[in-house]
């Protein structure tokens, strides 16, 4: 099933749903409520590297990780705790 999204002005075709790399309920729920049925999507559980690094580079790197299992488009979610006394470290 195709569906088409606003993007940059354009009518953007998705031939795949966006896949969200969760097993957390309540991140399901909360993307749920964002989305609406503004795009198909599903969620998968999927055992991905605990990865280190920068925020922005863990994300990406997550992203093409989770994208090359489904063999889709993906939406992953990460989230850090970061301590300004301790350089960035967790």
């Amino acid at each position: 099933m195709a569906a088409a999204a606003a993007a940059g002005g354009r009518a953007m075709v998705l031939s795949h749903p966006v896949t969200f790399v969760t097993g957390n309920a309540k991140k399901l729920e909360e993307v749920r409520a964002i989305l609406g049925n503004s795009i198909p999507f599903r969620s998968l559980k999927l055992d991905l590297p605990e990865l280190q690094g920068e925020p922005e580079e863990i994300s990406k790197e997550k992203a093409r990780l989770a994208a090359k299992e489904v063999n889709g488009p993906v939406l992953v979610e990460d989230s850090c705790l970061c301590f300004n006394a301790l350089k960035g470290l967790p």
